[in-house]
């Protein structure tokens, strides 16, 4: 319970007001008690006197019986108010003669009994003359007239005594508040305000101050300063061991930490990096005395590191602009012994100070690959079943009827069919070995338009080949297109393929739908608003509870006995990559639906085009000469017979070196060659892109085609900005040979 401190004001007047009131009331009553005392006397002596006075001047008449003198004596007695009655009796006292009282309003009555008033007062005298008694006179007085004079004067004392309060209280109160009160209060205010260290706050007492108060103002204003003084110097001494004990336990915690940890104060001088970091780097303070020289160490590229101090200025920037928190980075720094460690960065502010948390990955980052790269196996793996199935009957369709076709060297019409049978296997061949390649492509997107009928057509039918699962593909020709990664894409839709054969073990259908639609800018999928192509893939298989479906995109969650749980996990990555969303929606028995939304570009594309450099043509130029380039022997062989079929001398090399030799021979000898087919891709040498830089240098004229097996490598697909005439994908025909030397000539011409 709080203490209630009370003023020395309240208690100055109550002591005062008690002390005047009793003195004063000790006094009025005494002096009330001696005057009531005085005026009883003198009315009972004026009691005594008119009865005396009554005594003889009723003799008389009652001598000669004369009742009218009796009566007018009475009434003569009656008019003083004081007098109550007076009755005369007889002397044996039987009966009253004469006699006279007051009623209720005060009036003179004739009686003819006795008085009986307990509150007057009575005497009773004998009547004598010559020393006979005649009767009996009572006189009776009322004290009341006594009692209202003494209340009057009881009133007036009491008016006295406050009036004098009044005097004695507020008069000498006013001086004691002047010259006492206001003078300690002022002392109060200032001691409370330095003790509540408002030092600046708390001005010198002003006041009339004399005498002891002075010397007690004085006393205080020099206890006070020198309390102030010593105060704010234990204040400080108290901080700098608050904050000296404050930084030892956060670096003790720091060091304590399984994560790099800088301390860095705003001029980016370093201030501590804790053990962990410098077992990691192999930096300690010293080392890395700013944040420059830390750069300066870890960034070894220029390029590099001037990219990551602006992009971390831009980040810095922005929080203290917006007040958001600076994201976290990942970065790979060089350490000091020359090594490199793949590190997570969070940096925080706090005030003048920023902290640089390091989580290391690198060992994390290398498990994640193996595991990717075990998956990839494992993905193959289930594929291989089926592949090699179809790549059995293919082969078995191109070697019988190769076979056939030599039994029947008499017979061209026999000998044809079989050779066309054999070459639409191949093409099927052909046909699988390009689905293998878009699969097995993977890395950062490298984004074209593509249309997703297609990629879908070529993931089912790889994912789902050679088992008992079918598919229904409900994609409508409006169907736009998306600008997306093929190979990256298709292995997404492998990954859900698989994913749903897996599901059905006993066998089932996929269903595959496709519909274009527009999101708003508030559209619940944290998708930014436009146009948009939704698939879904809808399986018919056990599903999955709801534990399991929290978790399926998590790496390294799997439910399957052997699995590693990252196929779902690049799933979500890569279409997060291409600006995407993916959900999944799933009920024990009754299957499982994902559903992807990728951007679309707004427009479908038309069946049947294809680059000019592809375009059929009627028959290819005859004449020239072709140097041709490949490390295969077998395909320059193959050149050779199709290009010497279409009329041109044919030169063939293995290497790009020895090709740029040739051809600069052959300029220089005024034969220079009319074309250069040349292989993109030679192992453990030049390939075609760098030969055609050196070729194109002394010969900028040059009419160069590229070669390779790597339908998806940029070159083929932009060969023009690199310097080419026309590109041509290993396997090819001769159909295919004619019309690409037929598009390189006509590029020349034009």
């Amino acid at each position: 319970m709080k203490r209630r401190d009370t003023s020395i004001t309240k208690v100055i007047i109550l002591t005062l007001v008690s002390v005047t009131t009793v003195v004063l009331a000790t006094f009025g009553s005494a002096y009330y008690g001696w005057e009531r005392n005085r005026r009883i006397s003198n009315l009972e002596s004026r009691l005594a006197v008119t009865t005396a006075q009554l005594e003889s001047s009723l003799a008389l008449p009652l001598w000669n019986f004369d009742n009218e003198q009796v009566e007018k004596i009475i009434e003569s007695t009656m008019r003083n108010q004081e007098v109550f009655g007076v009755t005369v009796t007889e002397v044996e006292g039987s009966g009253v003669i004469s006699g006279f009282s007051r009623d209720a309003q005060w009036r003179v009555v004739p009686t003819k009994v006795g008085i009986r008033n307990g509150k007057v007062m009575t005497r009773t005298g004998k009547i004598v003359i010559y020393g006979k008694q005649v009767g009996t006179v009572h006189l009776y007085m009322t004290p009341g007239f006594l009692e209202k004079s003494l209340h009057r004067w009881a009133i007036v004392i009491i008016m006295a005594i406050i009036t004098l309060n009044a005097f004695l209280i507020f008069v000498p109160f006013h001086l004691l508040r002047r010259k006492v009160i206001k003078p300690l209060k002022a002392i109060e205010s200032y001691a409370l305000k330095v003790s509540r260290g408002e030092t600046d706050a708390a001005g010198v007492p002003e006041g009339d101050f004399f005498g002891e108060l002075k010397n007690l103002k004085l006393s205080i204003v020099d206890m006070t300063r020198s309390l102030a003084e010593e105060r704010k110097e234990q204040v400080r001494k108290t901080a700098e061991r608050a904050l000296l004990e404050s930084e030892k336990t956060l670096m003790a915690l720091m060091d304590v930490m399984p994560v790099g940890v800088t301390w860095t104060d705003s001029e980016g001088v370093v201030r501590h990096v804790n053990r962990c970091f410098t077992d990691w780097f192999g930096y300690d303070a010293g080392d890395i005395p700013t944040l420059d020289d830390w750069f300066l160490r870890a960034c070894p590229d220029p390029a590099g590191r001037e990219d990551r101090l602006t992009r971390r200025k831009a980040a810095f920037d922005t929080a203290l602009t917006d007040g958001t928190a600076i994201q976290p980075s990942e970065s790979i720094l060089a350490c000091k012994d020359g090594s490199e460690r793949h590190v997570i960065v969070n940096t925080h502010r706090a005030r003048n100070l920023r902290v640089d948390i390091f989580t290391d990955i690198t060992e994390r980052e290398s498990l994640r690959n193996r595991l990717l790269n075990a998956q990839r196996l494992e993905s193959l793996g289930v594929l291989a079943g089926g592949i090699a199935h179809d790549f059995n009957n293919i082969l078995t369709g191109i070697m019988g009827n190769i076979s056939m076709a030599r039994v029947f060297p008499d017979s061209p019409e026999k000998s044809a069919r079989l050779l066309d049978n054999a070459e639409k296997a191949a093409l099927r061949a052909t046909e699988l070995a390009g689905q293998l390649l878009t699969f097995a492509k993977g890395g950062a997107p490298v984004k074209k338009a593509v249309s997703i009928r297609k990629i879908v057509n070529e993931s089912l039918s790889l994912a789902l080949r050679g088992t008992n699962v079918k598919s229904v593909v409900e994609i409508p020709d409006c169907l736009h297109d998306i600008e997306a990664d093929e190979g990256q894409m298709s292995q997404v839709f492998n990954n859900i393929a698989l994913n749903a054969v897996q599901a059905m073990p006993g066998g089932g259908t996929l269903t595959v739908e496709g519909t274009n639609l527009v999101l708003e800018a508030e559209n619940g999928l944290l998708l930014p608003p436009g146009g948009y192509v939704r698939l879904s893939f809808a399986d018919q298989g056990c599903g999955m509870p709801e534990d399991v479906l929290k978790k399926i995109f998590d790496p390294y969650f799997t439910t399957k006995a052997g699995g590693i749980g990252l196929g779902l996990a690049s799933v979500h990555s890569i279409i997060k990559r291409h600006g995407g969303h993916i959900e999944v929606r799933s009920k024990v028995g009754e299957g499982t639906t994902f559903v992807l939304f990728l951007p679309s570009t707004g427009t479908t594309s038309t069946a049947g085009t294809e680059d000019v450099a592809t375009v059929a043509q009627e028959e290819a130029p005859a004449g020239g000469s072709v140097l041709v380039m490949d490390d295969e022997e077998a395909i320059r062989e193959l050149a050779v017979e199709m290009l010497g079929h279409l009329g041109y001398e044919v030169t063939t090399c293995a290497s790009g070196e020895e090709t740029i030799r040739m051809y600069r021979t052959a300029k220089e000898g005024k034969k220079p060659f009319s074309c250069v087919i040349m292989d993109l891709t030679i192992p453990g040498g030049m390939g075609g892109r760098e030969c055609a830089e050196a070729i194109l240098a002394f010969d900028p004229c040059a009419r160069l085609i590229v070669s390779s097996g790597y339908s998806h490598d940029p070159v083929m697909a932009d060969f023009r900005d690199y310097g080419f005439r026309g590109s041509i994908i290993k396997p090819y025909t001769l159909d295919e040979l004619t019309r690409v030397l037929r598009c390189a000539a006509e590029l020349e011409n034009r």
